[in-house]
């Protein structure tokens, strides 16, 4: 079960490594967000900092085989999902510069992950119960 375990804590760092590779002005995210109001834009920020803050602890809650671990997986799981459908989806945040390919592609194949990663650690958590 352990290395299970190990490659559940392998995904949330992928995770949370692609998500880090589309901050703006990176080498994938060009869009300009400079018309999202101060407020709104540094709360996003904020929101996605404490997300990837929470996904290296979760790592390591995995490592530890933490009671909670799995349920917290989860829950990030389906907040990276939620972050890359409301992007692709061209809800929020909204842009004047148009997503580049190779930004839909990372954002799919991201959205993808998180799906995985969901199912995963579900499957994780029935075979241990």
């Amino acid at each position: 079960m352990q290395d299970i375990m190990i490659m559940a804590s392998l995904l949330v760092f992928l995770n949370v490594t692609l998500l880090a590779i589309l901050v703006p002005g990176g080498p994938i995210e060009n869009r300009d967000f400079s018309k999202l109001k101060g407020g709104v834009f540094w709360g996003f920020n904020l929101f996605l900092i404490l997300l990837g803050i929470t996904s290296f602890i979760v790592c390591y809650l995995l490592l530890i085989s933490h009671p909670h671990a799995i349920f917290m997986t989860q829950i990030i799981a389906v907040l990276y999902f939620i972050v890359y459908i409301i992007d692709l989806a061209g809800i929020f945040p909204k842009s004047p510069t148009k997503m580049s390919k190779p930004l839909m592609l990372f954002e799919v194949i991201n959205t993808s992950m998180a799906i995985f990663l969901f199912l995963f650690v579900t499957a994780i958590g029935h075979v241990g119960s």
